[in-house]
């Protein structure tokens, strides 16, 4: 098919995005919705092969400057001070656990799939990687025992960039034994890695100084890094081939340092995680779509299954099994931590960029480290994607409680309301952002928490898995506002909740958006005070589902949970549906009582 580059790349850019909806739409792992739409687009009906339409060098580019930003990206996210918290079973799974993995997978490679041993390291220091992107939505999902998700959420942060630093590491070394220790060429290796660090932490002390100094304005500070970023992987690829991977790093490395989290490069942050997500499906897209039907055929064998098995049955668990001697967590803790390990995009991508050094290199084989790679990370997401939740409940690790919701605001109204969604068995957590010394929650026996839910560093070292909503019910808009747009990131927009705008808040002169009220709860007209003055006198009453035709217009919906023990609140924009053998709670009269109230 003849397209122009431009409609071309547009398309895949398109494709890798309504990728990853389809895949939050239908609840399936990203990874499979992506592999499916590139494998159909190019090996099974040939529709397009983008790098053949493309031409290598076009297509190299783009693979090269995504995977420079995928990898700045997750080692300028690696926040340090989470590395304090972490227990000895996280740190021994990082340093030993880790380096188990990459020697097994390089015997695995190099016995198995036979091949070389300089690109059996290389691979295996990438197939270290499960990364934040496949095991988070996992984690999330089977709401899985702190101890567990604890390990299993801080490999995957960790060692993001540190799995690609090594297959780096190990290739550099490989091309300097190549040359037989040639004094030229370890000059130029050691030129390449000099300049390689002077830009990457140069860049980062200047692109911190330029902030501090004022000299680029806040809307500016997104553009300008990202430029920074393509910049220094540039330079250093002109300097020496191949090391621009490692520049980016180290400044993606001494950004993390630096910035701290500081609320000053939040808006940067945001900008290029959601680059680096577009970056992700379209090159995944390209990279899938590009390989031959002669290719796949060639890695669908037993040796690729033998090496899959051999992965996932022997060398993850043996590592972690190892690794996690004499630590606090149990057997079975450690048995399912070792038989869990999806592996994620970042790993396809780096290991396109790698294979195209390979080739350039002349290595045998180097043509099947692409679909090898896609192979297993295909293989890993399905098996765990799909066995993740079955297998933690079947090993007792998981929660089989229903999801929880977080109320942000303590007062009559919500202590009420929490202790109604408890007695039906659901989690609730209670902020009181106003009052962090006394809850009256812990009379009731919820769970409150005692600091800030609004602060990132708060909430890092939080257990949130059990919670997939949050309401927000404090007396201020103006804080419920601040919380709603927090918040939101955590637990997706959908997600998160607030009470309406009280016509008596001097601070509010406006009527708010519709898309802001489809996101405020009950009644429009029963805000904060007319909520808590009702249920001074009254209470949340319930009745079954299968009644709700006797609910009159002065009544008031709050919720409806199902069989299941599934919360839905009502917006102010719509009805909630009522599920017969479901549970509807509400307030009796609460329009009249306002009316007669005023």
């Amino acid at each position: 098919m003849d397209l122009p580059i431009m409609l071309v790349i547009v398309l895949f850019i398109s494709l890798g995005i309504f990728s990853q909806w389809l895949a939050g739409l239908i609840r399936w792992p990203a990874i499979v919705v992506m592999s499916i739409a590139g494998l159909l687009i190019g090996p099974v009906f040939q529709f397009a092969n983008p790098e053949q339409m493309m031409g290598s060098d076009l297509f190299s580019t783009i693979v090269s400057l995504a995977v420079a930003v995928i990898l700045f990206e997750g080692s300028s996210n690696l926040d340090y001070r989470e590395l304090k918290g972490v227990s000895k079973a996280v740190r021994r799974v990082i340093t030993i656990g880790a380096a188990l993995a990459w020697i097994f997978g390089t015997l695995s490679m190099y016995y198995i799939l036979g091949f070389p041993l300089s690109a059996s390291l290389v691979m295996a220091g990438l197939l270290i990687v499960t990364g934040p992107t496949v095991i988070t939505p996992l984690l999330k999902q089977a709401k899985i025992k702190n101890s567990v998700n604890s390990i299993l959420k801080w490999e995957g942060i960790i060692l993001d960039p540190v799995g690609p630093l090594l297959a780096l590491f190990s290739f550099y070394v490989f091309q300097v034994v190549g040359n037989n220790f040639s004094g030229t060429y370890i000059f130029e290796f050691l030129i390449g890695f000099t300049v390689a660090a002077v830009l990457g932490l140069g860049g980062s002390y200047l692109f911190r100084l330029l902030i501090r100094k004022e000299y680029i304005p806040q809307h500016l500070m997104p553009p300008v890094q990202f430029a920074f970023i393509l910049l220094i992987f540039s330079i250093n690829e002109a300097v020496l081939h191949e090391s621009g991977l490692l520049s980016v790093t180290i400044f993606g490395l001494a950004m993390a340092r630096m910035k701290n989290r500081n609320l000053i490069y939040k808006q940067s942050d945001e900008f290029i995680e959601e680059i680096s997500l577009i970056l992700v499906s379209t090159v995944f897209i390209l990279i899938t779509s590009s390989l031959t039907r002669d290719v796949l055929i060639n890695v669908l064998n037993w040796e690729l299954f033998i090496f899959c098995l051999v992965m996932i049955l022997i060398v993850r668990p043996l590592s972690i099994h190892l690794s996690t001697i004499n630590t606090e967590i149990g057997l079975r803790e450690r048995s399912f931590v070792g038989m869990i390990a999806p592996r994620g995009i970042v790993a396809l991508t780096v290991a396109q960029f790698f294979a195209g050094l390979f080739i350039d290199a002349g290595v045998p084989m180097a043509e099947m480290i692409t679909p090898v790679t896609f192979g297993f990370v295909f293989v890993t997401v399905v098996v765990y994607g799909f066995g993740f939740k079955p297998l933690s409940q079947a090993m007792n690790l998981s929660s089989t409680s229903p999801p929880g919701v977080i109320i942000i605001g303590e007062n009559e109204f919500s202590l009420q309301l929490a202790k109604k969604l408890k007695d039906h068995g659901i989690p609730v957590m209670m902020s009181d952002l106003l009052h962090f010394t006394s809850s009256r929650a812990e009379e009731f026996g919820i769970e409150t928490y005692r600091g800030n839910l609004l602060s990132e560093e708060d909430r890092i070292y939080t257990d949130l898995t059990s919670y997939d909503r949050c309401l927000l019910m404090t007396r201020s808009y103006v804080l419920n506002n601040l919380a709603f747009n927090e918040m939101s990131a955590e637990f997706g927009l959908r997600n998160v909740k607030m009470l309406p705008i009280s016509s008596m808040d001097r601070i509010v002169k406006f009527r708010p958006e519709e898309s802001l009220r489809h996101h405020m709860l009950f009644e429009e007209t029963l805000t904060y005070y007319w909520l808590n003055q009702y249920i001074e006198d009254a209470e949340i009453s319930e009745m079954p589902g299968s009644e709700a035709e006797t609910l009159n217009e002065n009544d008031v919906v709050l919720y409806h949970i199902d069989v299941n023990g599934n919360v839905s609140f009502k917006p102010i924009t719509r009805e909630l549906e009522y599920a017969e053998d479901g549970v509807i709670g509400y307030l009796k009269d609460a329009k009249r009582f306002r009316e007669n109230n005023e």
